[in-house]
């Protein structure tokens, strides 16, 4: 039974009626930067077992939040999209994300996929008050096996550092890491220099414009 059957007309709740099950939001914060194949779902949400993602996704579609699509490819592949409405969970998991860092113990454990660290990226935007050269990011996951590398490009977009699918052009930079280690520097304090000496971590090209960015994330996530 949902909260609408038991009378419960707080649109909060309605909207947990949608999404408050265990694992859709994470489904969803996979796709919010582009389609992927069930295959991707299934290596990017650890833990997930194939009848469940295939349950979320028939929901997420019933309500209107995920479209099933074909890809631009020669195989014409199947894969699955947020809709222009399911975008709009990005500020909801941004919220969640802002709440539990406010928290009396905002630390996590475990690993961030690709996608999730430049969602988290784009939740805790740092200002750039001098502009920033054209960076690419390549992520990966070592916890899949044979991970597929990620492209994404950072930029400074009306003062603050935008973070978004795709790659560079002619960037000044360009970080090869292990999302989990990126997300460990930008976010736990992780010394650049340990994290290119453990190989989890790499620059090419310009080194200060990374660690500029560095040190504008821990800048704004540092406490008060």
């Amino acid at each position: 039974m949902t909260y609408a059957h038991h009378g419960d007309a707080c649109r909060a709740a309605n909207a947990l009626d949608l999404v408050g099950d265990r694992w859709t939001l994470i489904v969803v914060r996979e796709l919010l930067l582009g389609p992927k194949r069930f295959a991707d779902l299934q290596g990017a949400v650890l833990g997930i077992t194939p009848a469940v993602l295939s349950d979320r996704l028939r929901s997420l579609r019933q309500a209107g939040i995920v479209d099933q699509v074909t890809l631009p490819d020669l195989a014409r592949t199947r894969a699955y999209a947020v809709t222009e409405w399911g975008r709009g969970l990005e500020s909801v998991l941004a919220s969640l994300g802002r709440w539990y860092s406010s928290g009396p113990d905002p630390r996590t454990s475990g690993g961030m996929t690709p996608d999730a660290m430049i969602l988290a990226m784009r939740t805790m935007a740092p200002p750039v008050p001098q502009g920033l050269p054209p960076t690419a990011l390549r992520l990966y996951d070592t916890r899949q096996p044979d991970p597929p590398v990620r492209e994404y490009r950072l930029a400074a977009i009306d003062g603050l550092l935008d973070a978004r699918p795709g790659a560079a052009v002619d960037p000044a930079a360009t970080v090869t890491a292990d999302s989990t280690a990126w997300s460990e520097v930008l976010f736990g304090g992780l010394p650049l220099t340990d994290a290119e000496r453990t190989g989890t971590v790499r620059v090419d090209g310009d080194r200060d414009t990374v660690l500029g960015v560095v040190r504008l994330y821990l800048t704004a996530v540092a406490p008060s």
